[in-house]
């Protein structure tokens, strides 16, 4: 009886360790391996395969180089053995080096920490913690083919030892590069066919690239020549313009064209274009004549009647080469650098607006500080003040002289310096002019250089306004900037000159030329 119990009691004790089986820690259960998955955005795919392996020696270093010959189809069960990938719509708008790649990874029993990838062109992985990236390939050639790797790593350092890969096939696109809306001046701004500068010229440029700005390497400028050794190249990333110092005078042509990573160029793009026929036919540097310049800013003095005037008092004052003409226009250049260039080859500037028109001594304004704070002298003569907010001559205040639009001749205007430079108006003007006192609070000097006479109110003034005076700023320590001297009066009316009934205003202009700019 003992004997049965013993043995009945053996077998529950067996069936009840099967009960209670449990996983024995001696003998733990292998971490699982991360997987890594790619995609791309895309509607139609291409199937990549390996066609063929050829060897050579590069002629250039004497190492065996390897080409591949890919084997591509569209639409077809992949082989299992290809590397397969999608392409938007595939080779007929795949047309850029930008690649957008989205990837994850999946851990059964964990977490995912990171990625680990490479293209085929790289020698070592690049860790990230990003799923998606932008990447530009260097393209080397028309039609180029690269992989993309990308491994998962989890929260224990396993790895996915069969890494995501994806092949690309890419084709280049060439670059375009274009001149800068409105830089290069047009015909509606010029009234002619020419375009004239100094020896000092800037170019402005966009550019546009469907593989990305990226893939641009290098810009090439050339003047007048297209040789092979004539191409100045520049780096795409540091320069959207280029500005030609000591440019001889004359007729120039100038040329840009831009180069991607893969060696793809642009068309050539030029100024002057003649098949362009909103903008100038010629280009022509102009010689830098004499220490004065005279600024034609009178736009509807079509015959340069105005600008003949000046150019007969400037004839008796330095001669006539002495000095240079500028003709504005209607349109500065679109570059501040040349307005400024401009003026710094003078020392002394003469300025004259128009009675009508668009008036650009006020776009030039920060040019004109500058040229003054660098030591240069400037007279601007302004027909019609229609904005006193000039950062080159401060004004406290102004107002209308004549509010009915008409001064008439006989008016005097009494020099502060001298009785011999009294003007006398000698014809009517027929526009609106100012009177003004300048902010002595922002000029270190300032005087007053002309003055109207008292009328005793039979004309729209009381008093003796102020019509022309000159400033001076602190340019530094102990160191006072060119002058600036300031007409609210015109000087002429085309030829005709309008202060000649006491002496021709020529003897204004010489006394500014030959003693206040004078040091």
């Amino acid at each position: 009886m003992i004997k049965r119990l013993s043995l009945l009691l053996f077998g529950l004790f067996l069936t009840h360790c099967t009960l209670w089986d449990y996983n024995d820690p001696s003998n733990p259960l292998a971490d699982e391996l991360p997987e890594t998955f790619l995609s791309l955005i895309a509607t139609d795919t291409i199937y990549a395969s390996v066609e063929s392996i050829t060897s050579g020696v590069d002629p250039g270093t004497g190492e065996t180089v390897y080409d591949t010959t890919w084997a591509y189809s569209i639409g077809s069960d992949p082989d299992t053995s290809m590397v397969w990938d999608t392409l938007t719509s595939a080779f007929s708008t795949i047309t850029t080096s930008k690649q957008e790649i989205h990837w994850w990874g999946e851990d059964s029993d964990g977490e995912i920490a990171g990625y680990n990838y490479k293209w085929n062109i790289d020698t070592a992985w690049t860790a990230t913690t990003n799923e998606s990236g932008i990447f530009y390939v260097p393209i080397r050639t028309d039609l180029d083919v690269f992989s993309f790797e990308v491994y998962a790593i989890d929260t224990e350092g396993n790895v996915d030892n069969t890494p995501a890969k994806i092949v690309l096939p890419i084709m280049n696109s060439s670059p375009v590069i274009s001149f800068r809306y409105r830089s290069n001046p047009l015909t509606t701004d010029l009234h002619g066919d020419t375009s004239f500068t100094f020896p000092t010229r800037t170019f402005i440029w966009d550019l546009e690239d469907q593989d990305g700005i990226e893939s641009v390497t290098y810009i090439y400028y050339a003047l007048d020549d297209t040789c092979d050794t004539c191409w100045t190249s520049l780096d795409a990333a540091s320069y959207s313009s280029i500005t030609l110092t000591e440019l001889d005078a004359g007729f120039h042509t100038f040329y840009l064209k831009v180069q991607d990573i893969a060696g793809a160029e642009s068309e050539i793009v030029h100024f002057p274009d003649t098949l362009i026929t909103t903008e100038a036919d010629f280009w022509k540097v102009l010689p830098v004549k004499g220490n004065v310049l005279l600024v034609d800013d009178f736009v509807q003095d079509t015959p340069n009647e105005a600008q003949s005037w000046y150019k007969t008092a400037l004839d008796s004052i330095v001669g006539d080469t002495g000095y240079t003409v500028w003709e504005v226009q209607e349109e500065l250049p679109f570059s501040s650098t040349d307005i400024k260039a401009n003026l710094n080859y003078f020392d002394h500037v003469i300025w004259y607006s128009a009675y009508t028109g668009n008036e650009t001594y006020f776009d030039a304004a920060s040019s004109i500080l500058s040229y003054v704070m660098g030591g240069g002298n400037m007279f601007l003569n302004i027909s019609e003040m229609k904005d006193t907010s000039f950062a080159f001559f401060p004004i406290d205040s102004s107002f209308t002289l004549n509010p009915s639009g008409r001064l008439f001749s006989g008016k005097r205007l009494e020099s502060q310096e001298s009785d011999d430079l009294d003007l006398v108006t000698s014809r009517l003007i027929a526009i609106r002019v100012k009177g003004f006192e300048p902010d002595s609070t922002q000029f270190e000097t300032v005087k007053s250089l002309y003055r109207l006479e008292d009328t005793g109110g039979a004309d729209g003034w009381t008093g003796n306004p102020t019509v022309c005076a000159l400033g001076q700023f602190e340019a530094g320590l102990n160191k006072l900037s060119g002058k600036m001297v300031l007409m609210t009066l015109p000087l002429h009316n085309g030829s005709n000159p309008v202060m000649e009934g006491e002496g021709s205003a020529t003897k204004f202009l010489n006394y500014i030329l030959t003693e206040e700019f004078v040091e």
